[in-house]
C-alpha cells in the first residue's frame, strides 16, 4: 500500500510506513543554491517519524557547494538513515567529492 501526502510545498510518499521519500525540488527548489536550503530540508527530516528517509533529487538542475557541504554536515549529525536517489551523473560525482571531505 502506498500513501501520498501533500503538505503545502512538501510532497511525501510513505510506503507501508517504512520508507519516506522527500521530493526536494518540491520542498526547496530545482536549484539548491544555499546552505539554508539544506537547513530547511533537515528541519523537515527531523520531524519525520520514520528512521529511513529517501531524498529524491529528480529534476534538480543545480547543487551549490554551499548546499552540498551543509547537507553532508547535517546528514552526519542526523540520527536517521538518509539515502539519495535520482541524482544526475554530475551531481553524483559532486556529492562523492564533497562526501569524501566529511569521511
Amino acid at each position: 500500500m502506498t500513501l501520498f501526502f501533500n503538505l503545502g510545498r512538501i510532497h511525501i510518499n510513505i510506503v507501508d510506513d517504512i520508507l519516506k521519500t522527500i521530493i526536494i525540488k518540491d520542498l526547496i527548489n530545482h536549484s539548491l543554491e544555499s546552505n539554508f536550503a539544506a537547513y530547511e530540508l533537515f528541519d523537515v527530516i527531523k520531524q519525520c517519524p520514520m528512521d529511513d528517509i529517501t531524498i529524491d533529487f529528480s529534476d534538480v538542475t543545480f547543487i551549490s557547494r554551499f548546499f552540498a557541504q551543509a547537507y553532508f554536515s547535517k546528514k552526519l549529525k542526523c540520527n536517521k538513515n538518509i539515502n539519495e536517489i535520482n541524482l544526475s551523473g554530475e551531481a553524483k560525482d559532486f556529492f562523492n567529492t564533497i562526501r569524501k571531505n566529511f569521511e
